[in-house]
């Protein structure tokens, strides 16, 4: 039986919900404990990625971002990255539930940008080092950004839901998501999983990767209502370090979405009505500092305009700033993003007047409480979705 979470600023109701593990990933720029003053550094972790395979993912040591061509050179190739492989069942053929949300329709690979960089990054060992490769250049890939869609038939003027992975990945990682996505559309919601170019290896940084997260959310307002949503109520869930981007385009006054030339939202808002943060990363305390000016192209002193822009202090306290519904979730056995991750988050969203729930899932770790029924309640409960 699981355990009941803890609440904090409001309860979540429990659903009897028995759930299969998604694949999930253990992310590499987040810190593994709970920083302290001057802990600025980020794990290489190796993710298991959908189908069984393992890539390295570079965290703070990377040496550089890759040089990125010429917006307006022409394209070499479209890259797409292969598609994840769906969970026939995403908590259990025996379970009655299960059945139902495996009656959501599902459409997978949706391109929601025309092509843009994501560029391959060079070998990693030093040259000159014992058993380094002969150096090559960077290679510069294209490639259209993707998402899933989630919904039963039959839908009207349902909520949307746009997920978010954490990272920093390869692009189409976002499959470990699908299961929790099913569960959210069978219980009444539209629901989008996208990817994004979430570090400078696959041409990410600032403004690509929150112009990738804020077109996402702008491609899905303009696409729900086809589905059956209603694009007036759209939430942002991000995972893991997910978080840093997600927070950043949710408490923005800036919509990032301006940024993505290539998105094929239209003048649809990248802005979302709503926040949720699943065992997430928020803010510059919790992201190792070397990949953090690889992110921002420089140290805060060197490029205090692209640091300022994506501080969520900053942006919380910013007169006229957004005031999305919050919702936080922290597992109690968490030791990527702790609790005091979403704490600390929930403290500054309060001074600029934002309240925020804060749920702590007993027992849940970074990657379960993906599949924690206090998740599914959650984030239902903040959308109002009370179907099934």
């Amino acid at each position: 039986m699981t355990p009941e979470p803890i609440p904090r600023a409001a309860r979540s109701r429990r659903h009897g919900l028995a759930l299969l593990a998604a694949m999930v990933l253990v992310v590499g720029a987040c810190s593994p404990a709970t920083p302290t003053a001057g802990n600025t550094g980020a794990s290489g972790a190796v993710p298991s990625l959908p189908g069984g395979s393992a890539t390295a993912v570079p965290g703070a040591g990377v040496s550089g971002p890759p040089s990125a061509a010429s917006p307006s050179a022409a394209p070499a190739a479209t890259v797409s990255a292969p598609p994840p492989v769906a969970p026939g069942y995403p908590c259990g053929i025996e379970d009655p539930q299960c059945l139902s949300a495996a009656a959501v329709q599902q459409k997978s690979g949706i391109p929601f940008t025309d092509p843009v960089t994501c560029a391959a990054a060079p070998p990693s060992v030093p040259a000159g080092a014992p058993g380094a490769p002969t150096p090559s250049p960077v290679t510069t890939a294209y490639c259209n950004l993707q998402m899933d869609s989630f919904a039963l038939r039959g839908g009207k003027d349902l909520p949307v839901v746009v997920m978010i992975p954490g990272g920093p990945v390869p692009l189409g990682a976002r499959g470990y998501l699908w299961a929790l996505a099913r569960l959210v559309a069978w219980k009444g919601a539209v629901v989008y999983t996208a990817d994004y170019r979430s570090g400078p290896q696959w041409g990410g940084g600032y403004p690509q990767t929150f112009a990738d997260v804020a077109c996402a959310v702008a491609f899905a307002r303009a696409n729900a209502a086809k589905l059956g949503g209603d694009p007036s109520r759209v939430t942002l869930v991000a995972h893991s370090f997910g978080g840093f981007p997600g927070s950043v385009v949710a408490l923005s006054r800036y919509d990032f979405a301006a940024d993505e030339p290539a998105c094929l939202a239209g003048p649809a808002s990248g802005r979302p009505d709503a926040f949720v943060g699943v065992a997430a990363i928020y803010g510059f305390d919790h992201i190792g500092a070397d990949f953090l000016a690889q992110m921002l192209h420089g140290t805060r002193s060197q490029v205090p305009a692209n640091w300022a822009a994506t501080d969520i202090t900053t942006l919380a306290t910013a007169k006229g700033h957004p005031t999305p519904a919050i919702a936080l979730l922290a597992g109690t056995a968490d030791e990527v993003a702790p609790i005091t991750t979403a704490d600390e988050f929930a403290a500054t969203l309060a001074t600029g007047g934002i309240h925020a729930t804060v749920t702590l899932v007993q027992g849940a770790d970074h990657n379960t409480i993906l599949t924690d029924p206090a998740t599914l309640s959650t984030i239902t409960t903040l959308i109002g979705a009370t179907g099934q």
